[in-house]
């Protein structure tokens, strides 16, 4: 069973009240939002409730297996939510995502895009520019990929087609709930996919 801290650690999902998915925030805040009036708990069948009424309505939860997610103190016992809607917020959903390293290893999902390799340990992980930056390539979605090292020294300072080597796939900058469910376990990416799908933002 979890502790109420690992608990509160956890990851929501976070929608405004056109139910678009907007951020992510954690179990903790999320309870904040509710205790406020400011947000209400969103379940997959899109029944939505107030604090007081997901305290009741948890305990129909009791007896299906899932008490290892309850928060509980002497007085109440209530699910950890897995989305919440904030009930007057018209912010719209993030499109761009901002191009770091560590969003580039997220798109790829951590392979070389040359050789399909896993490439998890950091020290086999390089980032590879296809047109060469010496050559005038800009680090931009469309023009970095990852890359393993044995590739990236393959590849040296040309581009693939002079190297004779091919991408798995063209790059392109990724859309932030993409990126997100790439990160989150699979029962954690099963519920939000249910809520990114309906908006159409997520891209089979």
């Amino acid at each position: 069973m979890k502790s109420n801290g690992n608990i509160l650690s956890e990851k929501v999902l976070v929608l405004n009240r056109s139910y678009q998915a907007i951020q992510i925030t954690t179990v903790q805040k999320a309870i904040c939002h509710l205790v406020k009036g400011t947000a209400k708990v969103i379940t997959p069948d899109w029944t939505t409730h107030t604090l007081e009424e997901w305290i009741l309505a948890s305990q129909f939860y009791a007896g299906n297996g899932n008490g290892h997610r309850f928060i509980r103190s002497p007085n109440l016992s209530f699910l950890a939510p897995d989305a919440i809607y904030l009930v007057s917020y018209d912010r719209l959903p993030r499109v761009e995502v901002v191009f770091s390293r560590a969003n580039l290893i997220m798109r790829d999902r951590y392979t070389c895009q040359y050789c399909g390799k896993s490439v998890k340990n950091p020290k086999d992980r390089t980032i590879d520019h296809i047109i060469p930056r010496s050559r005038g390539g800009k680090t931009t979605w469309e023009n970095v990929v990852l890359c393993c090292r044995k590739c990236n020294i393959k590849k040296g300072n040309r581009t693939p087609e002079e190297a004779g080597m091919k991408l798995l796939s063209t790059p392109k900058a990724p859309r932030w709930e993409s990126l997100i469910m790439e990160d989150f376990p699979k029962e954690k990416q099963k519920v939000w996919r249910h809520f990114l799908d309906f908006a159409g933002i997520i891209e089979s």
